[in-house]
């Protein structure tokens, strides 16, 4: 298990792993154990937004620079977050994150996605995952839960995982643009997100990224609709072009958030809850 584990950190975490009995491991390469026997492409290659993805998944392959680019374009001043979330979970406990990409919340963290970015330990389909029940101490999941294509299903199986009293972080958006990675199906308001969860006990919710935020990206896919004329390339190229134009908009959710009525109109939702 030594020679699987991407920091020493994770060590003690990983041997406090239970995986299913009648578990099936396709592939063991470069420290990514393959619970899945068919990779997942990171993106549709025949979506609309292809080309961005294409840039996404080349940036991701440096997941400093991702993460410095992706925090600089999305500010968050939430309260709550996955950091904060962890910052008082003692290293060893278990802690999953679900559909991780190529970002690291803290070195002990087990990583879990459908594609071996950097920093991923173990290549799953999260609706399934490979562990036996009671075995998380605590599972973070950003901006993933709109990709999957029964949220029903990964919502019990975090609910599965984690043992009780546990703790669950999610993140998902509510007033967002199309992005497919590689698939986006569904939205929910912070409402509606609380139902999702209903069989959790809700210790906090609120706006991950806001109003101004949600404009951005908002902004972002009119000009680039109105400036291509059809041609999907030039979309792509204006879209890139106006999401960074119109970036200083999220700045404003630092006054904005602080508004009740921004929820109504907030880019993403995040909960926090404990498994009764």
């Amino acid at each position: 298990m030594d020679t699987l584990i991407h920091n020493p950190l994770q060590k003690t975490a990983f041997q406090k792993l239970i995986f299913k009995k009648d578990l099936q491991i396709f592939n063991v390469k470069d420290k990514v154990i393959y619970c899945v026997e068919e990779l997942g492409a990171s993106f549709d290659k025949k979506s609309n937004d292809a080309f961005v993805n294409k840039i996404k998944v080349f940036i991701k392959k440096s997941p400093k620079i991702f993460s410095f680019i992706y925090n600089l374009m999305n500010p968050s001043f939430a309260k709550t977050n996955a950091k904060t979330v962890v910052n008082d979970i003692p290293v060893g406990k278990v802690i999953l994150n679900l559909g991780s990409g190529a970002t690291s919340i803290r070195p002990d963290v087990i990583n879990i996605d459908f594609y071996p970015f950097e920093n991923v330990n173990f290549v799953a389909d999260i609706a399934d995952l490979p562990f036996e029940d009671k075995v998380a101490d605590v599972v973070i999941s950003e901006c993933v839960l709109e990709h999957t294509p029964d949220p029903e299903k990964v919502v019990s199986e975090i609910y599965r995982v984690l043992k009780p009293k546990g703790l669950v972080y999610l993140v998902v958006p509510f007033v967002f643009s199309f992005h497919s990675s590689p698939y986006d199906f569904y939205r929910w308001s912070k409402m509606g997100l609380e139902e999702q969860f209903k069989d959790f006990r809700k210790i906090d919710s609120g706006i991950h990224f806001g109003s101004g935020n949600a404009l951005n990206w908002i902004l972002a896919e009119y000009f680039a609709t109105l400036f291509s004329f059809g041609f999907n390339m030039l979309h792509q190229i204006f879209y890139i072009f106006f999401m960074i134009l119109f970036v200083p908009l999220g700045y404003l959710d630092f006054f904005l958030n602080k508004i009740k009525t921004s929820e109504n109109i907030a880019s993403h939702i995040y909960f926090l809850g404990q498994k009764r």
